[in-house]
């Protein structure tokens, strides 16, 4: 269970939990900034219910038995609704501080780690672990916010490295972790026995060749012709869909080709019982007898949203899941 804690009273935190109704927490590979949305009972005939007062900018921290401390953001906005007697509250973590401020930089052989240590200290952001990469990175940023910044360097050590990273925000301190990881000792199932542990509550799959990318044509610097990496048996089942790469410096050219390569889009979208495990940016494994994808497969959290029930104590998520490990590729300018 979950308790919802408010600096509203002077310097304390102020338990809640009480006169909460609902919570949900929630992210995404573009959307990394965790939001947080809750609902409040605010009487306005019973004097005996507190009327809690939290305006934009207040702290929320959020604690679980199992986990710890799973939010901490500030109120960005709140909603008063006299017929229902309700007030409802959105929050984000400290990450939007990344995403909404914007710098210029004239970075100069820094490795990534190093352009998001630098990042923090300039919005006053604690790091955690922060993902070495040994990559260094020459990049003129005029005007673009930290975030992308950041996720501008780890794009282009992606494309040598064919590494996937994703940032997350863990209470106060960001941490840049390797996309992909598996949640160890869960699997997220649906079996015929039920003798087997089912917690899996809803599916949908759908699966599109919308951005198949099978053959990437290699240039050099004067447009002529190197080379091409491909996927023959996509060409040969679906068509030709080509795209081209024209040569860095510093860069494998065969490296980057072949990390542009992409076959199948896949949404899936799956609502089970509530983990705080199953976070975007980690990976999970399934076991769905009714779709041989699914059966004994990993997949990668791209979008997560978790829902508590204050009153009932019932938790639940949905994931937003793919079979491929892709990043939030920043497209950056040669």
């Amino acid at each position: 269970m979950i308790r919802i804690y408010s600096l509203y009273d002077g310097w304390d935190l102020t338990e809640i939990t009480a006169v909460c109704k609902n919570v949900e927490l929630s992210a995404s590979v573009d959307q990394p900034a965790r939001k947080c949305t809750f609902t409040m009972a605010y009487s306005l005939t019973d004097n005996n219910q507190p009327r809690v007062q939290i305006g934009p900018g207040t702290l929320i921290s959020i604690i679980e038995e199992d986990y710890g401390e799973i939010f901490r953001g500030e109120v960005v906005d709140r909603t008063l609704t006299s017929s229902s007697q309700e007030e409802s509250f959105t929050c984000y973590d400290y990450m939007r501080f990344l995403m909404k401020s914007s710098t210029s930089m004239n970075i100069k052989n820094m490795p990534p780690e190093g352009v998001a240590a630098k990042s923090c200290e300039e919005v006053n952001i604690t790091t955690g672990e922060i993902i070495a990469t040994g990559k260094p990175i020459n990049r003129l940023c005029p005007n673009k916010t930290y975030y992308n910044i950041i996720m501008e360097c780890y794009s282009e050590a992606s494309k040598q490295n064919g590494k996937q990273y994703i940032p997350i925000m863990r209470a106060d301190k960001l941490s840049i972790i390797e996309k992909g990881r598996v949640v160890s000792n869960y699997v997220i199932q649906s079996s015929k026995d039920d003798t087997y542990n089912n917690n899996l509550i809803d599916m949908t799959y759908k699966d599109s060749l919308e951005n198949m990318i099978n053959r990437v044509v290699i240039f050099d610097a004067d447009n002529n012709y190197v080379d091409k990496v491909e996927n023959s048996s996509l060409v040969s089942s679906y068509g030709l869909f080509q795209d081209s790469y024209s040569i860095e410096d510093g860069k494998d050219p065969y490296n980057v080709a072949q990390n542009k390569l992409y076959a199948f889009d896949e949404e899936i979208e799956l609502e089970a019982l509530g983990n705080y495990s199953c976070l975007t940016g980690y990976a999970v494994k399934t076991k769905i007898w009714y779709l041989g994808l699914l059966n004994n497969a990993t997949v990668y959290i791209n979008a997560d949203t978790h829902t508590w029930e204050c009153g009932t104590g019932k938790y639940t998520m949905k994931l937003t899941v793919s079979l491929s490990n892709k990043m939030d590729l920043q497209e950056v300018d040669s």
